[in-house]
């Protein structure tokens, strides 16, 4: 069985499913530890690279969707 690892957001734990590198941000691809359909996408805070904050707009959004699929093969 492969180790993940679990990040909380919240109240809530997340599953960290797969991390791509972006220039000098990391985006991270979420899963809930008790509800696997509760997913969300984060990125490294550019000051506290140990902070996960959310995307800031639609188009960062489409950029780190890329990113993961374009990583996946």
């Amino acid at each position: 069985m492969k180790e993940v690892e679990v990040i909380k957001i919240g109240e809530k734990e997340y599953y960290i499913m797969k991390e791509v590198m972006d220039n000098d941000t990391s985006y991270v691809f979420l899963s809930g530890v008790e509800d696997p359909e509760d997913v969300m996408i984060r990125k490294s805070n550019p000051s506290d690279k140990d902070l996960y904050i959310p995307l800031e707009n639609e188009e960062e959004y489409h950029l780190a969707t890329l990113l993961l699929f374009k990583h996946s093969n």
